[in-house]
């Protein structure tokens, strides 16, 4: 069984990561297509959900074992 902290950031990193990839095409194409962003962005886009991802799932976990108590 997944660490609530691990199913947190998990879950958290790949909605977001789709959530991403269809703002930035929206930004690129206004949907009329759809693309990978090149590495640069891809890795810029990566970093930024690693690093709110952490963020939430801390939080997430913070919040869930201060409730138990």
């Amino acid at each position: 069984m997944l660490d609530f902290k691990y199913a947190v950031f998990l879950s958290t990193f790949f909605v977001f990561l789709l959530e991403g990839l269809f703002h930035y095409n929206v930004g690129k194409s206004g949907l009329h297509s759809l693309c990978l962003p090149n590495k640069y962005d891809m890795c810029k886009i990566v970093l930024i959900l690693i690093i709110f991802s952490m963020f939430n799932a801390y939080i997430s976990k913070y919040l869930y074992d201060y409730d138990k108590k």
